[in-house]
């Protein structure tokens, strides 16, 4: 008896340690699959921009400067998710993810302003565009919350004991929360929005 509490002890430590450390490594695998699941989205927005925007420049000469902050935001955003691809690295997805927001605010802001052109929103490659364009939006949210679902997973599973103690030897980066930006949390004011 004394000798499997001797052997059996350890033995027993191990194997809840190596359970633990292939659930960390697991659930870190399943946070990069859901990151490459957000990709996928961004890339089908990335790809439909360009669309949009050749059919709004069209009838929208007066929003030059905005088309063209679109079109930069896009170019800075997509080379930051190539990025993300290669390193994947916590720092350079919270980068990426901020360039995303600042896309997705200011094309919002264009489907906004294009309402002002009835002749561009009655168009029907800009209907089907637009389309396409909030589908693809419900895609990504739903992403992120799978990602977000990933994230909390794995940070679970690293800060738990044993877990915080084989962190240490996984080198698993705490992956950053997929967050709405300052301004998507303020209040809305309904007056403000009718006046």
């Amino acid at each position: 008896m004394p000798e499997l509490m001797l052997y059996g002890l350890p033995l027993l430590a191990l194997l809840i340690g190596y359970c633990w450390y292939v659930a960390i490594i697991s659930r870190r695998n399943a946070v990069l699959d859901a990151l490459s699941g957000i990709d996928v989205q961004l890339k089908k927005r990335h790809d439909l921009i360009p669309n949009v925007l050749a059919i709004a420049r069209r009838f929208m000469q007066h929003e030059q400067a905005l088309l063209e902050q679109i079109t930069r935001l896009r170019s800075e955003a997509f080379s930051a998710l190539q990025k993300t691809e290669q390193s994947q690295s916590a720092k350079d997805i919270e980068h990426h993810f901020a360039l995303e927001q600042q896309l997705q605010q200011t094309m919002g802001r264009f489907m906004v302003q294009a309402e002002a052109y009835p002749e561009l929103t009655s168009a029907q490659p800009m209907i089907t565009a637009q389309h396409t364009y909030q589908e693809v939006e419900a895609n990504i949210a739903a992403a992120r919350r799978f990602y977000n679902t990933s994230v909390r997973r794995l940070r679970n599973s690293c800060e738990i004991f044993p877990g915080s103690l084989l962190v240490k030897l996984t080198n698993v980066e705490p992956f950053p929360f997929y967050e709405a930006d300052s301004v998507e949390r303020q209040n809305v004011h309904a007056a403000d929005l009718l006046g």
